[in-house]
């Protein structure tokens, strides 16, 4: 089980909570002054930095690499500015690349976090 003391020394933690609560803040400030029109991408912003950066720093002893970090950042600036434009009534074709983006970068730093780790693992063997 995590301890206080490990959460409040993991650096990256902190961050992505601290990330993830001012996207939520900014969401709902956004919000409040739309005119009642909604956007699930901006209601739902704080998960990106929530799910995929503070939990993973948890998680992974090793941390994470900088290609999943900009991975996520990525997909929360791609959904923020989905949600902007979907208050707004409009919509851009430009928003789609940073989900692919995102996602083309989570993948290259899995692999990368998962290349490292099985690379400590055979130096700690011999």
């Amino acid at each position: 089980m995590f301890s206080v003391s490990a959460i409040t020394n993991n650096r990256p933690f902190l961050v992505w909570s601290a990330i993830a609560a001012f996207c939520l803040v900014f969401a709902i400030v956004y919000e409040c002054f739309s005119f009642g029109v909604y956007s699930a991408a901006m209601i739902f912003l704080f998960a990106w930095p929530l799910l995929l950066g503070a939990l993973p720093s948890l998680l992974m002893p090793r941390g994470t690499s900088r290609f999943w970090n900009d991975g996520v950042l990525l997909l929360t600036a791609g959904s923020l500015l989905t949600g902007v434009f979907e208050i707004y009534g409009t919509s851009s074709s430009l928003t789609g690349w940073f989900r692919i983006l995102g996602i083309a970068c989570l993948v290259i730093g899995a692999v990368t976090w998962h290349g490292s780790t099985v690379r400590c693992a055979d130096e700690k063997r011999f």
